[in-house]
């Protein structure tokens, strides 16, 4: 009898420790993208790499926040306005987003799948030769240095939907994007300057 309480207050105390999977926080994300727009004159696949920081789950629910870096030999080819006049821009494109994503999880056949809503600011940095630079300020001293970047820059919001599965702790996704590029800035860059992109990414939890 005495074995049989032993036994049984054993059995209590191990059912009363929950099994509990580690919820990964860091995440780095590589990619491939392919954008299309009017004002892309050579279309390429762009490579991205991201990292975001994930939040618990919360009733089937987690919020990501991040950014990814893209590059690629696409060339953008469109009329910049700058101080009243227009210059012609034809150069690669470099792309830094950073924001946050909104992730819906839930199961099909025992298999996890993640809805991603993502909402970023999207940054588009391009060849600024030929583009005069804003006028340079005075240095407060001698010993300080300005640093000058012969760089233009347009911002504005990027709209994007995905699916993600897991094997382990490797993430397997696709996502469609749409950045309205004129959302903004109406009177520098010309009418209909918005990008479609389709992504293909492989994540890594940490």
């Amino acid at each position: 009898m005495k074995f049989l309480f032993v036994f049984l207050g054993t059995f209590a105390m191990n059912a009363q420790i929950p099994t509990e999977q580690k919820d990964h926080k860091l995440l780095f994300e590589f990619g491939i993208a392919s954008n299309h727009s009017s004002k892309i004159a050579k279309p390429n696949p762009e490579f991205a790499f991201g990292i975001w920081y994930r939040y618990p789950v919360e009733t089937d629910a987690r919020l990501e926040l991040g950014g990814n870096l893209k590059s690629g030999s696409s060339v953008y080819d469109f009329v910049y306005g700058k101080n009243g006049n227009d210059y012609s821009v034809e150069s690669k494109g470099y792309i830094l987003n950073l924001g946050g994503r909104l992730v819906k999880e839930f199961s099909v056949k025992n298999q996890k799948i993640e809805w991603i809503s993502e909402l970023t600011l999207n940054t588009l940095f391009f060849d600024g030769k030929g583009i005069p630079n804003d006028p340079i300020r005075e240095p407060e001293s001698e010993n300080s240095a300005q640093i000058i970047v012969d760089a233009e820059s347009i911002s504005t919001l990027q709209f994007g939907q995905g699916l993600r599965i897991w094997k382990g702790n490797l993430g397997f996704g696709i996502k469609g994007s749409f950045t309205p590029y004129r959302l903004w800035y109406k009177t520098r860059i010309p009418n209909q300057f918005n990008v479609f992109s389709a992504e293909a990414t492989v994540s890594v939890r940490l």
